[in-house]
């Protein structure tokens, strides 16, 4: 019978002998690591929610130094010499002074020098068209620091006068100014009227076309139904004009002069609406009777 083989069994590692588990060199590594994220795991978010509370904390500080720097970087920058505007130059005015256009660009009295950067040059010359004087304008800086105003002011060639006042109108009828009556300004044409504006280019003609002797006494033009002209004379005589071809009507006005005619008499009105026939003559009241030889000594002339 053959011995039985015992089974060797080998002897378990140094420490492990006795049944207890010390860990080896890489265990007791990975351990330390496994600590060292436990520690992070728990303390990293309290340090960000303390960076964070000390943050919010001095927010305010901080965000006021900070955009004082920014700002007293941004001032360097626009307020540098390079930049600078020192002169200021204008062009085309006539009824509005260089200081009033300084002003009404934003420049006050004083004023050595502003910064292109900071300066509006499209807000500038909007400024100058809400001006009633002004109909077209242009700001702008050339490279050697100089601002350069262009304006176009609008020229008034009438008074108006409505149930507002009288006002000076450009030759589209755009209202400029108020003035205080027709005396304002003797070298303009008046005009009456709520329409007699937007028929400016008409009764410019009109007085362009009049007769020499004739232009001096005109001292009104009244716009009637807004289709045609009522003339005035110095003397006070209305003289009705036609729709069609007014110019012809006031020419056979002059012609005949019908206004030294009709002076000896009462007469207010003449009506020239039907130029080929006899004018009709106004009296005044209590004239009547000057109306049949009036008439007649017309008719007997114009035949």
């Amino acid at each position: 019978m053959q011995p039985v083989m015992k089974a060797k069994t080998r002897d378990p590692a140094p420490g492990l002998r006795d049944g207890s588990s010390s860990p080896d060199k890489a265990t007791r590594g990975a351990s330390r690591v496994f600590t060292k994220r436990r520690v992070l795991r728990f303390w990293l978010p309290a340090a960000v929610i303390s960076i964070a509370a000390v943050i919010a904390f001095h927010w305010s500080d901080i965000r006021t130094a900070t955009l004082t720097r920014a700002q007293a970087v941004r001032s360097a920058v626009i307020d540098h010499p390079e930049f600078a505007v020192t002169d200021l130059e204008v062009s085309g005015h006539i009824q509005i002074s260089v200081h009033e256009i300084a002003t009404i660009i934003g420049i006050e009295p004083g004023t050595k020098a502003v910064s292109s950067l900071r300066f509006d040059a499209r807000r500038a010359r909007d400024a100058l068209l809400d001006n009633p004087w002004i109909e077209r304008a242009s700001v702008a800086i050339d490279p050697s620091g100089v601002m350069k105003v262009i304006v176009t002011e609008r020229i008034p060639v009438a008074i108006w006068r409505n149930d507002d006042g009288f006002f000076l109108i450009d030759h589209l009828g755009h209202t400029i100014v108020p003035v205080f009556g027709a005396d304002a300004r003797l070298d303009l044409p008046l005009l009456i009227g709520e329409e007699a504006n937007d028929a400016i280019a008409d009764a410019r003609a009109l007085l362009r076309g009049a007769p020499a002797t004739i232009l001096p006494r005109i001292a009104a033009l009244v716009r009637r139904g807004g289709r045609r002209w009522d003339v005035i004379t110095d003397s006070g005589l209305i003289v009705k004009l036609p729709m069609e071809d007014p110019l012809q009507a006031l020419r056979l006005f002059a012609d005949r002069d019908l206004e030294r005619r009709v002076a000896p008499f009462a007469v207010t009105g003449i009506d020239l609406r039907m130029p080929d026939d006899p004018p009709v003559i106004r009296l005044e009241t209590g004239a009547s009777e000057m109306r049949d030889e009036l008439l007649k000594t017309l008719r007997t002339t114009y035949r």
